[in-house]
């Protein structure tokens, strides 16, 4: 009888606490689990979106300049499926039509939560093509793909 009361009392100190830990501890993620990350593509303030694949960061060195010899620029390439967010066509056309300049285009990847993972300027950068295409038409889906001349790369 005696040994049942240490018992008792024993799970009545017990529960509380485990209680407390389990409310008051963080989440910790598991080492096998992957951060989903979204980059986006902003121009002069615009979020024109999430992009889903980006095609040519590797051909600039580390100081941001092309690698190859001799060249000025190097083709970058953006592409997202099912596009809702604002397109580039506008954006491209006037570019090309009115041969206005260079310009800077950020590329900013988020995870989760929203934390900024790492932010790359694009800089003096001109619109080579834009083409819009149908991926998946039971669904209304369609793919955006925009091609770029970039001079250099930063990072922040």
């Amino acid at each position: 009888m005696y040994r049942n009361k240490i018992i008792l009392r024993m799970l009545l100190l017990l529960i509380p606490a485990v209680l407390l830990v389990s409310i008051t501890s963080n989440q910790i993620n598991a080492a096998l689990y992957t951060p989903t990350l979204t980059t986006y593509v902003e121009i002069d303030g615009t979020n024109f979106g999430p992009f889903d694949d980006i095609i040519g960061l590797e051909q600039f060195a580390e100081d941001g300049y092309p690698e190859a010899n001799g060249d000025s620029y190097e083709t970058i390439q953006l592409s997202r499926e099912f596009v809702t967010d604002p397109s580039l066509y506008l954006w491209a056309k006037n570019r090309m039509e009115r041969k206005t300049g260079l310009q800077d285009i950020h590329l900013i990847t988020e995870d989760e939560q929203g934390n900024i993972v790492s932010h790359k300027v694009l800089q003096l950068c001109q619109p080579l093509s834009w083409s819009m295409e149908s991926s998946n038409p039971s669904l209304g889906g369609f793919n955006e793909t925009i091609d770029f001349a970039v001079q250099k790369i930063s990072s922040f």
